[in-house]
């Protein structure tokens, strides 16, 4: 039970059903039609065990003074024990015919063993059931009847922890009559009201933790107020080969309104893949270091903080900033120097993976970091980069479009900008799905583009659970490749498991051309910049989240050459996971495919990994609930505005259920 994270009684109070079966409907045995879903009331006449092989059944012939018919419980003998001649109980199943027997009966039907003639606490039929998912070896009538135990124990005892006002202005019913609706209904509907008002509760406690943390990042020491150097601004444009659009100039206006500030600012800004995110960044913590401070930028991987390096280097350097990268492959003299020159103040902009936050890592005065690719990372690790600098700003970019319902949870701290608005130059990337059948024309079509002059990545999934298998696999593809299919063209390999210097050789090598196709596992996922690349095969892409598939396909379409993303279907891949793939066919827009994977994947999936910063929900649903968080995040700042320090008799009750729910919260904030 702990494993499902059921580990108090208050755990098992909110483990509500997944769904109910509605047995409410009572019938005596002669008005029976085949095809009906009823309880009956009867007495066992007789009772049997039949086995086959290693297979048994459980077969009990029942009555009531209207009639007899006979129920079969598959693999389950020990009912012999249970159902016993003369027991009455309660049966709840659909009627069936068995042609063979030529009478009527039920298969694998819910019942109860009476007590007496007693049949008010009914608890596995004979009324509206709730339904729960296992947990491990224990069933859903096991668990069903725990419920019953503690709601007969404890139900009196729960205190609401929702403040008197809110549960007014949104009609919710008190917690105790929730509660015993949401597992025992009288109906379908008050099981309905009872779940909406223990999903409100949830999302309420939790934008209370937002709204702590979000007040707790402002007020964390006063920030440095930058002055905004517009002859700085037009030295970075006009080293540009490019205007900036439309949008980019937006969102550097809407972040230079946030570094004049005292509070420290705290922006999210999503942009989708080649969105020019990276040359925002870039022109604000220039801004930074011209005012005198150092900026930091965070990426996930060495080979995303490698190509932010070279491109930070390539538009700052000539301004006069000094840029560094300190990366965890980092050794002996290397690694020395990088930190001698972050201490010392001589590195003005450091471009580093989480290495930036380690124990040893001091800062002379950072007063702008940058998290990119946020999804790798949590608010453990946002936090620990913010106490480098005291209190600096800090800019969380994401080119992983994240859905509304998504970012009022895991950002919900953090004031939003979007990068609406593709460079010129950047055209949608063709993209198709093929399966087996159709790979000798796709490598035909490879073959045209490298005839032409331009470059190929063909992508492998790598799966952590086997790694050395998948691995193995990449590798004797591209030794296929290599002496096969490709044999008059230069075909290299990277995976993640290869030495950095290794990796940057390989990658070097595409940039500069002299390799004409890429066979690479995800570490290409972000952060590889190739503008004459201009297709992308993806292998088994029904192994891949939509939004990752998304990601991959940005890699391409960077120059202005025609550029497309092939999507190869393996042979045992679903209907289901072909139609969910068609989708990236269908369209490149960020937010339609996001929104599309959150729903099949769900919230923690779609993230990458289950990081810190999402909570576990026990009865809220972020897809199904959207209305719901909004009206919670809106009450829950309210009362934070008039109760800051949750102080009050009720804001005291509202702490105490938030440690009691979200006992992790050291992820989110202390307030216990």
């Amino acid at each position: 039970m702990a494993k499902a994270g059921v580990e108090t009684i208050d755990d098992l109070l909110y483990y509500v059903p997944r769904d109910y079966t509605d047995w409410s409907r009572m019938s005596e045995v002669g008005a029976l039609r085949v095809g009906d879903r009823v309880t009956v009331v009867v007495r066992v006449v007789s009772c049997d065990v039949t086995r086959w092989g290693r297979r048994a059944s459980f077969v009990a012939a029942l009555e009531d003074d209207t009639g007899a018919f006979f129920a079969r419980w598959y693999n389950q003998p020990y009912l012999s024990t249970v159902l016993k001649q003369g027991t009455r109980a309660v049966v709840s199943g659909e009627v069936r015919f068995d042609r063979h027997a030529r009478r009527i009966e039920f298969i694998n039907p819910a019942f109860e063993v009476m007590r007496e003639d007693e049949v008010a606490e009914l608890v596995h039929a004979g009324r509206i059931v709730p339904e729960y998912s296992q947990i491990g070896e224990l069933s859903g009538r096991r668990i069903r009847r725990m419920l019953k135990n503690a709601l007969d124990r404890f139900l009196d005892d729960l205190i609401d922890p929702l403040p008197a006002g809110v549960r007014k202005r949104r009609s919710l019913v008190g917690l105790r009559r929730a509660m015993a609706d949401v597992h025992f209904p009288s109906s379908l509907d008050r099981a309905r009201v009872a779940r909406a008002r223990l999903a409100y509760e949830e999302f309420f406690l939790f934008q209370i933790i937002v709204g702590l943390r979000k007040r707790e990042a402002s007020s964390g020491g006063a920030s440095v107020r930058f002055t905004w150097i517009e002859e700085e601004h037009a030295r970075l444009k006009g080293l540009l080969p490019f205007e900036l659009t439309r949008a980019q100039a937006r969102v550097i206006e809407e972040i230079r309104g946030d570094m004049a500030e005292e509070r420290a600012m705290h922006r999210l800004l999503q942009g989708d893949v080649g969105s020019g995110k990276t040359v925002v960044a870039a022109a604000v913590m220039h801004q930074a270091v011209a005012n005198g401070y150092q900026a930091a930028i965070m990426a996930p991987t060495e080979i995303l903080a490698e190509q932010h390096f070279v491109n930070v280097t390539e538009l700052l350097a000539p301004l006069g900033d000094r840029v560094v990268l300190l990366r965890g492959g980092m050794r002996g003299a290397e690694r020395d120097e990088a930190l001698r020159m972050i201490e010392s103040g001589e590195a003005d902009v450091i471009v580093g993976t989480h290495a930036l936050i380690q124990e040893g890592v001091r800062f002379k005065n950072l007063a702008f970091a940058v998290v990119d690719e946020q999804h790798r990372f949590g608010v453990v690790q946002r936090a620990a980069l913010r106490e480098k600098g005291g209190s600096p700003d800090i800019l969380v970019m994401t080119a992983t479009p994240i859905p509304r319902t998504l970012a009022l949870t895991v950002y919900g701290d953090l004031d939003v900008s979007v990068l609406d608005e593709l460079p010129p130059g950047r055209t949608p990337v063709v993209t198709a799905v093929r399966d087996e059948a159709g790979r000798k024309k796709v490598y035909e079509f490879l073959l045209k583009e490298i005839a032409d002059g331009r470059q190929v990545f063909i992508v492998y999934p790598l799966v952590e659970e086997s790694e050395k298998m998948e691995l193995a696999a990449a590798t004797k593809m591209f030794e296929e490749l290599r002496d096969r299919s490709f044999k008059d063209a230069t075909v290299g390999l990277i995976h993640g498991r290869m030495k950095p210097e290794d990796k940057d050789r390989v990658m070097e090598r595409f940039k500069a051309g002299e390799i004409d196709l890429l066979v690479s596992t995800t570490v290409v996922e972000v952060g590889v910049d190739v503008p004459n690349a201009t297709v992308m095969v993806i292998e088994h892409a029904e192994r891949f989240g939509l939004a990752q598939l998304h990601q991959l396909r940005g890699r391409v379409g960077r120059g202005g050459h025609r550029s497309y993303c092939v999507l190869m279907v393996g042979r045992g891949a679903s209907d289901e996971a072909r139609e969910r793939i068609q989708v990236l066919a269908d369209t490149s827009d960020g937010f339609v495919i996001a929104e599309r994977d959150l729903e099949i994947r769900g919230p923690g999936e779609f993230l990458g990994v289950r990081q810190h910063g999402l909570p576990r929900f026990s009865v809220a649903n972020l897809l199904r609930d959207t209305r719901l968080l909004t009206e919670a995040r809106e009450d829950a700042f309210a009362f934070l505005s008039t109760d800051p320090e949750l102080a009050t008799s009720e804001g005291r009750l509202v702490a105490e259920a938030i440690a009691t729910r979200f006992r992790d919260r050291e992820t989110f904030i202390d307030v216990g």
